[in-house]
């Protein structure tokens, strides 16, 4: 049994050490890339690796990603989400311009339940442009659903 959790602790290591690989032939030349932010979310105890939310990835290049639940947890699923970015400028009444941003998450139904996901980064798309006072912006993400472990033989 300690083998088992040595094993898994140097497995965890290197995982913690990867660094954003591609796996894709085509890769961007340096003149064209396009960049665009990761959308992560995290449902129970748990984490990500080697990404964290918010990171900027290559658009096009497939990455992939491993959810590490935490003591007395399971990975149940991963979850692709649809997320919606709604931003608004507007003048305060100081003369002030002020920003609101609100994020909308939408998970979809489908879940895959490996810990290791690929999957190839998609861009934003800006689905509503009403510059300078009004946008809104789609993009995909994923979350990791992190349930508690039920013991089969309860002592």
């Amino acid at each position: 049994m300690k083998s088992i959790g040595l094993l898994l602790f140097v497995f965890n290591l290197a995982i913690q050490s990867l660094t954003a690989q591609t796996v894709d032939s085509q890769r961007p030349t340096p003149g064209n890339r396009t960049y665009a932010p990761l959308n992560l979310f995290i449902n129970g105890a748990g984490r990500i690796v080697p990404f964290e939310a918010g990171q900027m990835l290559c658009v096009g290049r497939s990455y992939t990603m491993l959810a590490l639940p935490d003591r007395g947890y399971v990975l149940e699923s991963w979850q692709p989400v649809n997320v919606f970015t709604s931003i608004i400028i507007y003048l305060d009444n100081n003369g002030e311009f002020v920003t609101n941003t609100a994020t909308t998450v939408a998970p979809l139904p489908v879940y895959f339940n490996r810990r290791a996901l690929r999957f190839t980064m998609q861009p934003e798309i800006v689905i509503v442009d009403n510059s300078p006072g009004f946008k809104i912006i789609s993009s995909e993400g994923w979350q990791a659903n992190f349930v508690p472990r039920i013991d089969p033989f309860p002592r």
